[in-house]
C-alpha cells in the first residue's frame, strides 16, 4: 500500500511539473513573438522619405488592439511631409502581421538660397549650379524633386576679347622732348646687393606697374633677397636718413616702408640731387650724416612696412628726396656685362601717351612667342626720364635681337631693336610720328618700320 501511495504521490508531482513547464514554455513563447514582431515591424518601418501605398493590415487573436502610431524616425533627411512609421504595437499576447508594398521612396530636396547674379569676369563662363548639402543614399530611387532656382546657364556679360580695357588718355607728348636717338644713358650705380646675388629687378613687378591691379603703384623696383642679407651701397654720397619712417616721411605714409636708408649721392645730374632709398630693411648699418662709398654695407634685407616677404626696394629720385620725385631705376643701374636695357614710348595718332598698355618682348628668333611683357606707365602717377621720356622698359635683357609689340586702336605694331652691351635700346611706338635718324655708333636701335599685323596670342 506505501509503494502504491507513493507511485500516486509521484505521479502528481511529475504531472503538476510538466504543467508547469508547459505553462512556462507557453508563456516564453507569447513573449518571444511578441518580441520578433515589434523588431520586424521596426526594421520595416519606412523613413520619412517613404511613402507605402498600402496601409498595414493586422490580424490580431481576439483580444488585441493593434494602434498606428506616427512615430516620424531619427533617420529623416528631409523637412518634407513627415510619414508616420507603421509600426504596429499589440496588446497582450497579439501578433499583427503586417505587409507592405512600397513604391519608389521620394527624396526630397532643401534647396540653397537663390542665386542672384553678379558680374562675371571677362575670361570665364559660369554655369549656377544648385547642390543639395546631405548627400542622398545611393539606393534611393528618385520620384519626386523640389522645383531648384536659377539653373540656367548665365551669359558672361563681358565677353572675353584680345584687347584690353584702354584707359583714358589725358598727357600730351611734350613738343620740346630731346632726340631719344641722341640721348646718353646714365647707369651711374651699381648692384644694391653682394656680388655673388643678382641684383635684378621683379619681371612681374617693375616700376611704374601695379602687378595687374594687385599691388600699389610701384615708385621703385623690387630686388629679391632672403632675409638678413647685405645691402650695399649703389653710389658714393652721404647717408641722409637711417631709421623707421613713422615720424618722417618717406612713401605715401608713415611706415610704408618700415625702415629705410636714404643716400644723397655726390653727382648731381644737369644740377640736379640725386638720391637713393633702401626700403623694408631689417637692419640699418649707418647713421644719419655717415659719409659711405659704393659698396658699403648699410644695411640688411627685411620685409618691414607693407611688405609681402623679404626683399630689396630700390627707388632713385631726382631734384628732391620726396616720394613724387622717384625715377625709373632701370635706367640707373648699370645692367651686367652681356646684358642691356629696353625702353620704349608708346604714343597713338593724336599723340596723347597710351597708359597702361599691354608691352610685349619677342626675341627676333621667335616672333610669335613672348618671351617678357609689361605695361605701360599710368597717366598723372609715376615720372617718366627727363631724356628718354619712357613709359615702360625691360631689364637686363641678353644683348641680341629682339621685336617690340603692342596692340592698340585695331593696330598691332611691331618695332625690331638690338639689345648691345650695357646700353639702353629704344622703341617709339607711334602711327604717325616720324623717327628720327640713328647715330653713326648706335647704343640703340630705332625702329625702321611700323608694321599692321594680324592680332597674335602671346605665348609664354
Amino acid at each position: 500500500m506505501l509503494f502504491s501511495r507513493f507511485d500516486s504521490q509521484t505521479e502528481k508531482i511529475l504531472v503538476g511539473i510538466i504543467v508547469g513547464l508547459a505553462v512556462t514554455v507557453l508563456v516564453v513563447a507569447i513573449l518571444s513573438v511578441n518580441q520578433v514582431d515589434g523588431f520586424s515591424a521596426a526594421m520595416s518601418t519606412p523613413t520619412a522619405t517613404k511613402t507605402p501605398t498600402k496601409a498595414a493590415t493586422a490580424t490580431p487573436t481576439a483580444s488585441a488592439t493593434p494602434t498606428e502610431t506616427s512615430t516620424p524616425t531619427s533617420t529623416s533627411t528631409s523637412t518634407s511631409t513627415a510619414t508616420p512609421t507603421a509600426t504596429s504595437t499589440a496588446t497582450e499576447t497579439s501578433t499583427p502581421t503586417s505587409t507592405f508594398t512600397p513604391e519608389p521612396p521620394t527624396a526630397t530636396f532643401t534647396p540653397e538660397p537663390t542665386i542672384e547674379p553678379v558680374d562675371i569676369v571677362a575670361s570665364e563662363v559660369v554655369t549656377a549650379m544648385v547642390t543639395s548639402e546631405s548627400p542622398l543614399t545611393a539606393t534611393l530611387g528618385i520620384s519626386q524633386t523640389a522645383s531648384l532656382t536659377n539653373t540656367t546657364v548665365i551669359t558672361p556679360v563681358n565677353t572675353p576679347t584680345a584687347t584690353f580695357t584702354p584707359a583714358p588718355r589725358t598727357v600730351q607728348v611734350p613738343a620740346d622732348l630731346p632726340d631719344y636717338t641722341q640721348v646718353e644713358d646714365h647707369f651711374w650705380f651699381g648692384r644694391p646687393v653682394l656680388p655673388e646675388l643678382s641684383g635684378w629687378g621683379s619681371y612681374y613687378y617693375p616700376y611704374g606697374t601695379n602687378a595687374r591691379g594687385q599691388y600699389f603703384w610701384h615708385y621703385g623696383i623690387d630686388i629679391a633677397a632672403s632675409q638678413g642679407t647685405t645691402v650695399i651701397a649703389v653710389g658714393d654720397g652721404t647717408v641722409t636718413h637711417a631709421d623707421t619712417d613713422k615720424l618722417k616721411v618717406l612713401g605715401p605714409w608713415p611706415d610704408f616702408y618700415g625702415q629705410a636708408v636714404v643716400i644723397l649721392h655726390d653727382r648731381r645730374w644737369q644740377g640736379l640731387p640725386v638720391y637713393t632709398l633702401y626700403g623694408h630693411v631689417s637692419q640699418v648699418l649707418v647713421k644719419q650724416g655717415q659719409k659711405v662709398k659704393a659698396g658699403d654695407p648699410i644695411a640688411r634685407v627685411g620685409q618691414l612696412g607693407v611688405a609681402l616677404g623679404p626683399h630689396l626696394h630700390l627707388e632713385v629720385r631726382v631734384g628732391a628726396g620726396t616720394y613724387d620725385d622717384t625715377r625709373n631705376p632701370d635706367l640707373w643701374v648699370k645692367p651686367d656685362p652681356g646684358f642691356g636695357v629696353v625702353a620704349g614710348r608708346v604714343v597713338d595718332a593724336q599723340n596723347y601717351l597710351v597708359p597702361q598698355q599691354l608691352v610685349t618682348l619677342h626675341r627676333a628668333s621667335e616672333p610669335g612667342r613672348f618671351w617678357r611683357q609689361t605695361f605701360t606707365y599710368p597717366d598723372n602717377v609715376v615720372k617718366s626720364d627727363d631724356n628718354y621720356y619712357e613709359t615702360f622698359s625691360f631689364s637686363d635683357v641678353p644683348a641680341g635681337d629682339y621685336l617690340v609689340k603692342t596692340f592698340f586702336d585695331g593696330q598691332q605694331f611691331t618695332i625690331p631693336v638690338t639689345v648691345t652691351d650695357q646700353h639702353t635700346s629704344f622703341a617709339l611706338i607711334s602711327p604717325n610720328q616720324p623717327v628720327p635718324a640713328p647715330k653713326s655708333i648706335p647704343i640703340i636701335t630705332t625702329p625702321s618700320a611700323i608694321s599692321v599685323e594680324d592680332t597674335q596670342t602671346p605665348e609664354n
